[in-house]
């Protein structure tokens, strides 16, 4: 009792162990995936928070303009209205723009609803308006609010202060200030904070009042539970303070679900570990006794067979001189003397050693010729026992051949004519030795890993192994005494049954896969292999059968096939299947005459659906486009995603008759794109999605499957070009325009190395009409086709990365002709400007690329000029800066090029070390009849005195067009008027002539 006490004692102290340990690692887990999921967090509302930073910049960058206006007017901005009309479109989120001379509002627009305003001194209360003279005395932009708006909402408002000339006493003079009015959560629109929502944030944009101290919420997803209850923090610095915006998981940092789960699990394996430890100590206390049992009983069955021997011996004593029993005796008997010689024998021992009778007899051997793994000394041992019981062992006897046979030796010392003999007796045990070997393996193969049943001929069950019934869930005594058939599944038909009893019948064996059923009725799969055991009558006495269980491997197996053939996300075909099921396609339309068709589809916009929702929404449109997708088709048709948003339908069993099928295809096609055109009700307030297909016919296998596909995709994009949502079939006209396109950029890359490229070079002028410079331009001079201009090559240059080696040439041939400018007196005045793109300019190796062109070439970097285009301030604008202060340092000078049709964030630009903004053409085109291009035209030269840029048109092509800008202060041009573009040979003779 103690001993079963002691054993769940310390089974007891094992489950609690391994419970502490699994409860630790469970902690420690939960912890790291705490610190995990806050430090994505706060990545999170670091990347909102800069994008609300980004957003009440660009917003009150319009106080800027304003006072750059009134700056260029000296103070009088008569057409305030016309101004700040563009403005307000111009700038998302700003309610309203107002000039306040001295600090007194005089002008509002819009003027409506905000009347009363009017006449409002911002400098009469300084406890109210203390952000107005914090402003003024700083020089600084101020912010102030957030407060509710009359109008609905809440507000804040920008004031910029405005200084012209100076006072007597030498200070600026402070004029008043542009102010701008914004709306929240109007401006906050682009800051993209409903992403957090949908990321399972719940999040808080505030800041604390800095009189009241209390707090403002700004923007929040739940306002009626502004307190978030353990938020990470990210700080944005403002003009009037610090903003804090506050992030944290809708449930809560900690999984617990899968704490609960994880919990569970360990206390399972703990539970499960004590009852190892208990069956443990069991089974070795359960040895243990059996040990005492079996040397007690064996003890008893010694005593057993010396008195046994005692009498055996006694009555061989009496007849050993009968010679006739001796020679007759099964067992080989045999007669040592003291020395051990071999003196008397049956003719059955000597039978046993290989030898004959006689052979044997003059022989005179001792034991050790035939038996020397007798242990020392024991012969003399048994000589000198006169206990009478004798001695038994189990040895090997050596024969003539020098063979080994097993044998049991009975031995017993006894008294002859006053002589010590020893009488044995030898009996071959060979055949038993091998037979219990051969047990052995047998009860070792029966419990192997497979399961093992054995039946009689009636298949009757017999005899199970235990891995038959971890296979099955049948324990030995569900199943001994009945039928096999309890097995069966029901999944296969009576000719399976029939086909397995006849292999058995005709070849004793049968192998293969089989579905049976366990006992709690699940159906699986196993690999069964059946003999048939034959009886001595010939006849089958019993069936053996072994089996493995291969749900895991069917199931991985039909995992691999998934995985090889379908799209793990819409579970559609992927392309390896389609193409096998449109190779079928083909050769069954040539079989059967048959028209087919492939419908390529592609989602228009739909990148812009991953960037503005992310991801997680553009899987779930995708799966429910490969839902509406199959609802379209008919029976025997294929859908397959390709990949991204790309899809293929083919379609079979169409009409022999190419317009009838082309008719069934069109009308499939409308239903597809009707289907795909409904809003998606699945994703946060509807979204409307479109598609483009391209269609293409088959009849037989003339073409190939590659060629089929390419020919869809050309159609599709003929879709897309056509305006989307709409169905294109193929045509041959776009094979060639693909076959062109592919020859333009094999030439582009030969023209490269062949140096098929100059530069022409536009005149730049002053007001004066001056000559002061250049802007070098790229023709190729093609073979064949004549000068190419670049709108021909460069975007496919900038598709196919060629633009990179491409602006390296220009670059440098382009310093080495600013240096032959400078060498000469006449000339050495004249800059030149080179455009850059941005691949090109975001290299990593483009400064010291163009540092080496100067170096190189011998060239003045302060002559050379980049124009750069606002797309860069689409990418890494810190590197963008690094890059071009880098290069400032040298003195080579920057342009943006194409103000005012891209970007044009001033919170941005105002960070780029430019020298010039360069006013587009498509303004410039149009300012005698376009009254926004003027008012566009005028901003911009207002904007580059305020910050000390120069300034220059491009595309002036009339005197009209020159007055006008020298009437807005612009002193640079360039244009058809001065000149057009031209060879370095024509330009030079048209400078010689200025």
């Amino acid at each position: 009792m103690n001993k079963i006490w002691r054993s769940w004692l310390i089974s007891l102290l094992v489950a609690l162990l391994a419970c502490l340990v699994g409860m630790s690692v469970v902690y420690v887990a939960a912890r790291q995936d705490e610190k995990v999921a806050r430090s994505q967090a706060l990545a999170d509302a670091s990347d909102r928070g800069n994008a609300v930073r980004v957003a009440i910049d660009r917003a009150l960058s319009s106080t800027y303009a304003l006072g750059a206006m009134v700056r260029q007017g000296h103070g009088q901005l008569n057409e305030f209205d016309t101004f700040a009309r563009p403005l307000i479109v111009y700038y998302p989120g700003v309610m309203s723009l107002q000039l306040a001379p001295a600090g007194v509002v005089q002008q509002i627009y819009p003027l409506k609803g905000n009347e009363k305003a009017i006449g409002h001194n911002l400098l009469a209360d300084p406890a109210r308006n203390k952000e107005a003279f914090m402003a003024r005395d700083t020089g600084q932009m101020t912010l102030a609010g957030p407060f509710p708006l009359v109008q609905g909402g809440i507000g804040a408002v920008g004031r910029l202060p405005i200084f012209i000339g100076r006072d007597s006493d030498g200070k600026p003079h402070f004029w008043g200030f542009s102010i701008a009015l914004v709306r929240f959560p109007d401006v906050l629109q682009g800051a993209g904070l409903n992403w957090l929502p949908q990321r399972g944030y719940q999040y808080r944009l505030w800041r604390l009042h800095p009189d009241t101290r209390q707090v403002q919420i700004i923007a929040g997803a739940d306002s009626k539970n502004p307190a978030l209850s353990d938020p990470v923090h990210y700080h944005i610095n403002m003009p009037n303070g610090v903003w804090t915006l506050d992030v944290q998981p809708q449930d809560g940092w900690r999984n617990q679900q899968r704490i609960g789960i994880n919990s569970a699990l360990v206390l399972g394996i703990s539970l499960l570990l004590g009852w190892l430890a208990w069956q443990m100590l069991e089974l070795r206390r359960h040895r243990a006794e059996l040990a005492l049992l079996v040397a007690l009983r064996t003890r008893a069955l010694a005593q057993e067979t010396s008195e046994r021997e005692a009498a055996e011996h006694a009555a061989l004593a009496e007849t050993m001189r009968q010679a006739a029993l001796l020679q007759t005796a099964a067992d080989g008997i045999h007669i040592l003397d003291e020395n051990g010689r071999l003196t008397e024998f049956s003719d059955s021992f000597a039978s046993m050693l290989g030898y004959a009778p006689d052979e044997l007899r003059q022989c005179q051997l001792q034991l050790s010729d035939w038996d020397d793994a007798v242990p020392a000394g024991l012969f003399e041992q048994l000589l000198q026992d006169e206990s009478g019981q004798g001695y038994r062992l189990e040895t090997r006897h050596r024969r003539k051949d020098g063979s080994q046979i097993e044998v049991e030796v009975n031995a017993k010392a006894m008294n002859i004519g006053g002589r010590r003999y020893l009488y044995a007796s030898s009996r071959d045990i060979s055949e038993r030795k091998h037979a219990e070997q051969l047990l052995r393996i047998a009860a070792t193969a029966f419990e192997a890993q497979e399961g093992m049943v054995v039946t009689d001929c009636h298949t009757v069950i017999l005899r199970v192994n235990s891995a038959f019934s971890k296979i099955t869930g049948y324990q030995a005594e569900d199943v001994v005494g009945r039928k096999i058939s309890i097995l069966q599944s029901g999944r296969h038909d009576p000719a399976f049954y029939r086909r397995l009893w006849h292999s058995l019948r005709e070849l004793g064996a049968w192998q293969g896969e089989i579905w049976n059923r366990r006992k709690n009725g699940e159906i699986y799969p196993e690999w069964l292999s059946i003999s048939a055991v034959l009886g001595e009558d010939g006849k089958v006495s019993h069936y053996v059968g072994t089996m493995s269980d291969i749900t895991q491997r069917k199931a991985a197996e039909d995992k691999i096939k998934r995985l090889a053939f379908y799209d793990p996300l819409t579970q559609l075909p992927n392309r390896r299947l389609l193409l096998d099921r449109l190779q079928v396609a083909l050769d069954n339309s040539a079989r059967n005459q048959q028209t087919g068709a492939l419908l390529f589809i592609d989602l228009d916009n739909f990148k812009t659906l991953n960037d503005t929702l992310g991801h997680d929404m553009g899987d779930r449109l995708l799966q429910e486009v490969a839902l509406r997708l199959n609802d379209c088709l008919r029976d025997g048709d294929t859908v397959a995603r390709l990949g991204g948003d790309e899809f293929v339908v083919m379609l079979e069993r169409l009409s022999p008759q190419q317009q009838q099928a082309a008719q069934q295809t069109r009308e499939l096609g409308q239903r597809i794109l009707d289907s795909l055109a409904r809003p998606y009700p699945m994703l946060e307030g509807t979204h409307h999605n479109t598609c483009s297909l391209g269609a293409v016919l088959f009849f037989g296998n003339t073409t190939t499957v590659e060629e089929l596909l390419k020919r869809a995709d050309l159609a599709m994009y003929q879709a897309k070009g056509a305006g989307r949502n709409t169905l294109r079939f193929f045509d041959p006209e776009m094979q060639q325009a693909v076959t062109a396109r592919a020859e333009l950029e094999a030439d582009l890359r030969r023209g490269l190395q062949q140096q098929e490229f100059q530069l022409f070079y536009q005149p730049q002028v002053d007001a004066e009409g001056r000559i002061t410079g250049a802007e070098a331009l790229l023709r190729w001079q093609r073979p064949d086709y004549g000068l190419v201009s670049p709108a021909s090559f460069i975007p496919l240059a900038e598709e196919s990365g060629l633009i990179v080696p491409l602006g390296e040439w220009v670059l440098y041939t382009a310093c080495r002709q600013l240096a032959a400018w400078a060498a000469d007196p006449a000339t050495a005045g004249l800059e030149l400007s080179v455009n850059v793109s941005a691949r090109q300019f975001h290299q990593p190796g483009f400064v010291a690329m163009v540092r080496m062109a100067l170096q190189q070439s011998g060239a003045p970097a302060h002559k050379l000029k980049l124009e750069l285009t606002e797309s860069l301030l689409l990418q890494d604008v810190d590197d963008t800066v690094r890059k071009m202060q880098a290069l400032k340092q040298d003195g080579v000078g920057f342009s943006l090029d194409d103000f005012g049709t891209g970007y044009s964030s001033l919170s941005y630009i105002k960070r780029l070390p430019l020298d010039q903004l360069k006013i587009d053409q498509s303004f410039v085109r149009d300012i005698d009849s376009n009254a926004s291009d003027v008012s566009i035209i005028r901003t911009i030269v207002a904007l580059a005195g305020s910050m000390q840029l120069q300034v220059i048109a491009e595309g002036v092509e009339t005197a009209s067009q020159r007055q006008f800008l020298l009437q807005q202060h612009c002193r640079a041009f360039q244009g058809y008027l001065f000149g057009k573009p031209m060879s370095i040979g024509h330009f030079m003779r048209l400078l010689s002539k200025h």
